[in-house]
C-alpha cells in the first residue's frame, strides 16, 4: 500500500516548473530571453524494455546585443528524465557534445543535459537540434516501467513552447493521466502546448493481460486457504515473491485479528494494472480475487488480503475497515520484515492541510484526501490500541461477527467461519465502533472520537449519550442480571437518546414492580417463570410488559390466597372429607410447577382445583359420616338377623 513514484513526480510538478526545467537554457551573456520550441516524440520498445525520446528543437537567441559586447549562447540545457541514459544530439552537421549530470535547483535534484553547440548563436540567429535518450524499464525501482505486458512513463514537454507525441504500439491500449493526449491515427498527440514547464502526463499502455499462476494451500484454524497468485507472465519475480510472502502472512493475520478465515474456494492475487493515480493502490474489486498492482510494495499484498477477513458485511466505514487493514499489516509486517510504506503518525502530519472527520472519507479518488485518510486512519486505530489494550479490537470484531449488539454485555468466541453461517445482524460503524470499544473496556474513548472521527452532528450527540449511558448502566445494575431490554439497547444502539432514556424510565419503574412481586414469590416458595425476563428483555417498561407483571401478580395473589386456606387448621369432618379424596396440596404443588414453567392459565387451573377441593371438604367429610353411619347400621341390622335366624332353626 506505497505511494507509486509517478504519483510523487505529478504532485511535484511545480517544484519541477520552479528550478526551471525542463527547457533550461544559460547565455553567455548577463541577459537570457531566448525561445526554444520544441516536439516530443516517445517510442514504446516493449520487447527491447525501453522507451526511445527524440526531442526535436529550434532555439533562436532574442538577447540583443549588450554595448560594446555581442549576445551568444554556447549551449542549450534541458531536465531530462532522471532514468534517461545513453543520451545523444546533433546537428544538421552531426553529433554534438553532450554532458548530463544532476544538479541541485531550487532544492530539487534535476537531471540537466547540457548539449554544447557547434557554433554560438548570436542575436536573432537560430539552430536547429536534436536530442536522443533511452528511457529503460525500471526493474521495479524507477518511475518507468517498460514491459511486453505493460508500459508506463512520464511524459513531458520542453523548451518555452512544445508538443508531445506518443506513438502507439500495436496491439496496447493506451490510457493517459495528468495532461491530456488525443489519439491521431497511430500516436498521441498534445497539440501546441505554451508552459511545458507547468505540463505533464502519465502514459500508461497495457497489452492483452497473460498471467502465470503460483499456487499454494495454506492450512489456518478457520480452513484452509487455497492461494493463487496470477502474475505477468513477463514478472515471475513479482509472482513468487508475493506468493512466499502471502503464505506466511496469512495465519499471523487470522491470530492478530482473532478471526477465523472466512473465504471459501480459491484466494486469488492478480497482478494488475492501476486503474488511478491516486490513493494507495485500492481497488472496487471485492471478493476472493484481488488486484495488486505490479507497482506496489510487498506491504500492500498484506494489507489487501487482509481485506478478505473485513468484507463491507461485517465493517461499513471504510476509515475502519483501511485503518485495521494497515495496522494489522504492519503488524505481520514487522514479523516478515517486510518495510512499511510510512510512519502513520508522522504521514497523517504532514497531510494536516487535508485533514477530514475520518466518518467523512469519500471513497471517491483524491490524492491528498486520500493520503490523509490512510495514515490517520492507521495512526488512530494505534492511538486506540494503546488506550483500550490489545484484545479490545479483536473482541470488537468477534462480537460483530457473532451479531451481539453494541449495548449486550459480555465476551464472545468466534465461530469457525467456513461453516456457512451467515453475515452479522449489522456491520460496524464508527457510532458501533465506539460503543463496542467503550462495552469491553474501561477507556473513555468519546473525546478521541469526538476529535478526529465523528461527523459534528454525531459530535453534538455526546453529551446526552453520556447522559443515556449513566442510566443504562444503573438499569442494568438494577435489572440484577436481567441485562437491558431490547427496545432500550436498540435505541442507545441507533443514538435515539431522547428515547432511549425515556424507555429506561419506564423500565427502571417495571423493575420496581418486579423486585415487589419477586419478594412476594419468594416469600410464597414460588420462581419467576422464564417468560418474566422475557417480557422485559423484549418490552422493557412496555404495555405488554406491564400485563405480564400483573398476569403473574394475580396468580401469585391466588396462589398465596389458597395456600392460607389449604394450610390452615380443618376441622374432624373437613378432615375426614378429605380423607382418599383429592388432595389440595398436590394441586398447589403442581401449580407451583405450572407457575415456573409459565403456564399461567394452568397454574390458574390448579389453584382453583385446589380451592375446590377446601371448599368441598366439609360436605364431603358429612356425606362420609353419613354414609359411615349409615355402614354400621346396616352393619349391625344384619348381625340382628343372622342371630335371629340362627336362634330360629336351633334345635328344641
Amino acid at each position: 500500500m506505497g505511494r507509486r513514484p509517478w504519483v510523487a513526480l505529478l504532485l511535484a510538478l511545480v517544484a519541477i516548473a520552479a528550478s526551471g526545467a525542463p527547457g533550461h537554457v544559460r547565455p553567455v551573456a548577463a541577459a537570457d530571453p531566448y525561445i526554444l520550441e520544441s516536439i516530443a516524440t516517445y517510442r514504446i520498445r516493449a520487447e527491447q524494455r525501453e522507451i526511445g525520446v527524440r526531442v526535436e528543437l529550434e532555439f533562436t537567441n532574442t538577447t540583443p546585443d549588450p554595448p560594446g559586447r555581442f549576445s551568444v549562447f554556447d549551449d542549450i540545457r534541458l531536465a531530462v528524465h532522471d532514468d534517461a541514459t545513453n543520451l545523444a544530439a546533433s546537428d544538421d552537421q552531426g553529433a554534438l557534445t553532450v554532458r548530463d549530470g544532476f544538479q541541485r535547483i531550487a532544492g530539487d535534484r534535476v537531471h540537466v543535459t547540457t548539449i554544447q553547440l557547434r557554433e554560438g548563436v548570436r542575436y536573432q540567429d537560430s539552430i536547429r537540434v536534436e536530442l536522443t535518450y533511452v528511457l529503460p524499464d525500471g526493474e521495479g525501482d524507477g518511475q518507468v516501467r517498460v514491459r511486453p505486458s505493460v508500459a508506463i512513463f512520464p511524459a513531458w514537454s520542453f523548451g518555452t513552447s512544445g508538443e508531445v507525441r506518443v506513438a502507439i504500439p500495436p496491439g496496447y491500449e493506451m490510457r493517459v493521466d495528468g495532461d491530456p493526449l488525443t489519439e491521431d491515427g497511430n500516436r498521441l498527440v498534445s497539440g501546441p502546448i505554451e508552459d511545458p514547464a507547468a505540463w505533464l502526463a502519465l502514459v500508461t499502455a497495457v497489452a492483452p493481460a497473460e498471467h502465470a499462476s503460483h499456487e499454494a494451500t495454506v492450512p489456518l484454524e478457520g480452513g484452509t486457504a487455497d492461494l493463487v497468485v496470477r502474475a505477468f507472465t513477463d514478472d515471475e519475480e513479482w509472482g513468487t515473491r508475493t506468493l512466499d510472502t502471502v503464505m506466511a502472512a496469512l495465519p499471523l493475520i487470522e491470530a492478530e485479528l482473532g478471526l477465523p478465515y472466512p473465504l471459501r474456494g480459491q484466494l486469488i492475487l492478480v497482478e494488475s494494472v492501476p486503474t488511478t493515480i491516486a490513493g494507495f493502490g485500492e481497488s472496487s474489486t471485492t471478493g476472493a480475487e484481488i488486484p495488486v498492482s505490479f507497482d506496489q510494495p510487498p506491504f500492500t499484498a498484506l494489507h489487501q488480503v487482509t481485506h478478505v477477513w473485513l468484507p463491507p458485511s461485517l465493517v461499513e466505514s471504510r476509515w475502519i475497515s483501511e485503518g485495521l487493514a494497515s495496522q494489522v499489516a504492519a503488524a505481520v509486517a514487522t514479523e516478515l520484515d517486510v518495510e512499511p510504506p510510512f510512519d502513520p503518525v508522522a504521514e497523517a502530519e504532514a497531510h494536516a492541510d487535508a485533514a477530514f472527520p475520518l466518518d467523512e472519507w469519500s471513497t471517491t479518488p483524491d490524492p491528498e484526501a486520500d493520503a490523509y485518510g490512510y495514515s490517520a486512519s492507521w495512526a488512530f486505530l494505534d492511538e486506540i490500541q494503546a488506550a483500550a489494550g490489545a484484545e479490545a479490537i479483536p473482541s470488537v470484531l468477534a462480537r460483530v461477527a457473532a451479531s451481539v449488539g453494541s449495548y449486550e454485555p459480555g465476551e464472545v468466541a468466534p465461530e469457525p467461519a467456513n461453516d456457512g453461517a451467515s453475515d452479522p445482524a449489522a456491520p460496524l460503524t464508527s457510532r458501533a465502533f465506539l460503543d463496542h470499544l467503550e462495552t469491553v473496556t474501561d477507556a473513555d474513548l468519546a473525546p478521541l472520537f469526538a476529535e478526529r472521527v465523528l461527523r459534528e452532528a454525531d459530535v453534538a450527540l455526546l453529551a446526552p449519550r453520556a447522559d443515556a449511558r449513566e442510566a443504562f448502566d444503573a438499569l442494568v445494575a438494577s435489572a440484577a442480571g436481567w441485562g437491558a431490554p431490547d427496545p432500550v439497547a436498540s435505541a442507545m444502539a441507533d443514538w435515539r437518546f431522547d428515547e432511549a432514556v425515556a424507555q429506561i424510565a419506564d423500565a427502571s419503574a417495571w423493575l420496581a414492580d418486579r423486585r415487589a412481586l419477586l419478594d412476594q414469590m419468594t416469600e410464597a416458595g414460588l420462581s419467576a417463570p422464564e417468560r418474566l425476563q422475557q417480557a422485559y428483555r423484549a418490552y422493557g417498561g412496555g404495555a405488554e410488559a406491564e400485563s405480564e407483571l400483573n398476569a403473574e401478580r394475580d396468580v401469585v395473589d391466588a396462589y398465596v390466597a389458597a395456600a392460607g386456606r389449604v394450610n390452615a387448621e380443618r376441622s374432624l369432618i373437613e378432615r375426614l372429607g378429605l380423607v382418599g379424596g383429592h388432595d389440595p396440596e398436590k394441586q398447589l404443588a403442581m401449580a407451583n410447577g405450572q407457575f415456573t414453567d409459565g403456564d399461567l392459565s394452568g397454574s390458574l387451573a390448579s389453584i382453583a382445583e385446589a380451592e375446590r377441593i377446601v371448599d368441598q371438604a366439609a360436605t364431603a367429610g358429612v356425606v362420609r359420616l353419613v354414609s359411615l353411619l349409615l355402614l354400621v347400621l346396616i352393619t349391625v341390622g344384619l348381625v340382628i338377623v343372622l342371630f335371629r335366624r340362627r336362634a330360629y332353626t336351633a334345635p328344641r
